[in-house]
């Protein structure tokens, strides 16, 4: 086990708050969590929107994102060689400002943008890496064991919930005002301002330490339990990439309205707030599994719905099918990965460089699905180049599952010697 005295506000079981089941420090962290998710859930799909409004081109959509999820990958790096005894807190503050800052500069350029899609995506990506370091990090310092299945339940129904109206929110705003996106990117910056006051509390914990950016890359090949879920978590951020950007195309060539994408996030996230409650309620090995490879089955399943028809129709049952059921993938498998992590002996010391891998491998699949998107729409329809990314997302979903179980299994064997310290 890790070694866990020279971490502030360590949860106990005394310090659960009734009924919540959460300590303060987790109640804390999922409060100001909730304000972040609260401008990404605003934004996830207008920011793209936005690059292919203003150009006419998907492929400026998908430079944006390429840029992100880049961005993303170099802001991990960054960090970790840049500022290894800048404390969690401290970067999940510094994130959620730059941000703001992100959201404050595309205001600026307006109509401007499109040219800029991808270093406003780098831009964009570093921001929101340097936040995820910070908060992924506070999420494993201050959570405790038992807690974590349930911390994750309640954050994504929460982020579900935000899923519903911040979008519908959204979309009514860009539909109906002639600066409608300008007025959500203003919103996002507020959330983030808000987010970064009440982060104030949030408790300090040791810096990530100096660490070898060779060692972060290398540590799936190191160790097989790692490997196994760091290929998981690159197939889920494949699904992740090909989802948003897919549907974004989908639901745009079926309706040709904007207020129409934040009612289809809207759907989605809306059936997926009972489905993330209860996966956060399962904590055992064998329930875990049975959650991920039901939520892995249900969206290959759900996934088939769209080689049926192409209407807003369809394309709405398909989210409510696959918002129902993914959450018991994702759920089971956030919590699988800091289970992993503890069964490093000296997690104590490289709880940061995991973080970090679990990232790149996050950005790996992500980058890998626009990439194979890009390509595609060189060879065939926007509509054929969605359904082949969104089919291959469906069927690593199955692969990740697999991958997910058999890591769990590994990592409960026993303790293991790590050589990433």
């Amino acid at each position: 086990m890790r070694e866990q005295s020279f971490f502030r506000a360590r949860p106990t079981s005394a310090g659960y708050l009734a009924g919540a089941g959460l300590s303060s420090p987790a109640t804390r962290l999922l409060a100001s969590g909730s304000f972040v998710n609260a401008g990404f859930a605003a934004t996830s799909v207008f920011v793209p929107l936005f690059f292919y409004s203003v150009s006419g081109s998907i492929t400026k959509m998908a430079l944006y994102s390429v840029g992100n999820y880049c961005g993303l990958t170099l802001g991990f790096l960054a960090v970790a060689r840049l500022f290894p005894a800048a404390s969690p807190r401290r970067l999940f503050r510094s994130g959620l400002g730059s941000c703001a800052l992100f959201f404050c500069a595309l205001i600026a350029l307006r109509s401007q943008a499109g040219p800029w899609a991808l270093e406003l995506g780098l831009l964009s990506g570093i921001a929101a890496g340097t936040y995820w370091v910070g908060a992924n990090t506070l999420v494993y310092d201050l959570l405790g064991r038992k807690e974590r299945g349930h911390y994750y339940g309640l954050s994504f129904a929460i982020t579900s919930m935000l899923n519903v109206v911040m979008p519908l929110s959204a979309g009514a705003l860009v539909q109906h005002l002639s600066e409608g996106f300008l007025a959500v990117f203003a919103l996002a910056a507020a959330t983030f301002v808000v987010a970064w006051w009440a982060a104030e509390r949030l408790s300090d914990t040791p810096g990530m330490g100096g660490m070898e950016v060779g060692k972060v890359l290398a540590a799936p090949l190191l160790w097989g339990a790692w490997g196994r879920l760091w290929l998981a978590l690159g197939a889920r951020g494949f699904k992740q990439a090909a989802g948003s950007l897919g549907l974004i195309v989908l639901v745009a060539l079926a309706t040709h309205s904007s207020a129409a994408q934040g009612e289809f996030i809207a759907v989605a996230s809306l059936a997926g707030v009972a489905t993330s409650m209860l996966a956060g309620r399962l904590v055992g090995a064998s329930s875990r599994t049975f959650g991920m490879w039901t939520g892995a089955a249900g969206f290959a399943t759900a996934t088939v719905l769209l080689f049926l028809h192409h209407s807003f129709g369809v394309l709405l049952v398909y989210g409510a099918l696959s918002g129902l059921v993914y959450p018991g993938l994702t759920v089971p498998l956030s919590a699988v990965t800091l289970d992993v992590i503890d069964a490093d002996p000296a997690a104590s010391s490289t709880r940061g460089l995991y973080i970090l891998s679990q990232e790149v491998g996050l950005n790996a699949g992500r980058v890998a699905a626009v990439l194979v998107l890009l390509a595609l729409l060189k060879l065939t329809s926007p509509v054929d180049a969605v359904l082949t990314v969104l089919s291959a997302a469906g069927a690593l979903q199955l692969w990740a599952a697999h991958l997910g179980s058999t890591a769990l299994r590994q990592a409960a064997t026993g303790p293991r010697t790590v050589r990433l310290a």
